[in-house]
């Protein structure tokens, strides 16, 4: 088929040539009214470090199939954060198979377990939100490297958690959908306090843009070699899902025309 019939099959199916957006690998909006949970740190200024009783830290999960780079993130919440905001990556707990991050020991005082990364921020900005949320973008300079998930660490689990210097404030984390539909919780507390929850948190992961995601084999053009590849993946996944939207199909060959000719 030459490229004049593919592109008069792809507008006989009403499709229009766009931009794909697959950098974006996580979407869990947030949802209005709904659940909204503790998850902060008090600075505690004096000797002891942070111990107070109303600490909380609250995690979601993702999965990857492949090394992801992560230089943008999306969250909404409400509360005490004047001091910004400390994220997080954990494992899965390599010890259960229950839904659990390995960050329960050490918020549980074991100081030898470490997340596979950690790091405090001011420099996200905010926006108003539906149902009086706060809307926080973070785009990182360098990217996050986050290893693929297999076997032995079925899924990761990032926690958002705010910063403040008043004790016992709160910043809760606002519930999302269209991703996970699972959370993880501590609570200082008695005990400390860990359980499992039934929603998700409203997060957005997103990888650096592909300039020419369309360029299926590299070599800085979008042409009939590039047609061939996505033919040749028909039905099934890989780079040719441009869309990603997790097969090949008629969506990714009209983004494919749309780019035809040289890369930016």
């Amino acid at each position: 088929m030459n490229t004049r019939a593919l592109a008069l099959a792809v507008a006989s199916l009403g499709l229009v040539a766009g931009v794909a957006a697959a950098d974006v690998f996580v979407n869990s909006q947030p949802v209005v009214n709904g659940t909204m949970r503790p998850s902060q740190l008090w600075q505690d200024p004096g000797p002891d470090g942070n111990d107070l009783d109303g600490d909380a830290v609250c995690w979601t999960d993702f999965t990857i199939g492949q090394e992801t780079l992560i230089d943008h993130i999306e969250w909404w919440g409400t509360g005490a954060c004047e001091l910004g905001f400390r994220i997080e990556i954990w494992k899965q707990d390599p010890g259960t198979i229950a839904y659990q991050p390995y960050g329960v020991f050490y918020y549980g005082g074991v100081d030898t377990a470490q997340p596979l990364l950690t790091f405090d921020t001011t420099a996200y900005t905010t926006s108003p939100a539906p149902g009086g949320m706060t809307h926080y973008v973070l785009d990182l300079p360098t990217p996050l490297v986050v290893p693929a998930n297999n076997a032995t660490n079925p899924r990761w689990f990032i926690d958002i958690v705010g910063l403040t210097s008043v004790p016992y404030a709160q910043w809760k984390w606002a519930r999302g959908t269209g991703a996970s539909n699972k959370s993880y919780q501590f609570i200082r507390g008695e005990g400390p306090m860990f359980w499992s929850l039934g929603e998700g948190r409203g997060l957005v992961l997103a990888s650096p843009s592909d300039p020419c995601p369309a360029d299926l084999n590299g070599d800085g053009s979008v042409d009939g070699a590039d047609v061939g590849a996505l033919l040749g993946s028909w039905g099934a996944s890989g780079n040719a899902d441009i869309d990603g939207n997790g097969i090949v199909d008629a969506a990714d060959l009209s983004i494919l025309l749309g780019a035809w000719g040289a890369c930016p």
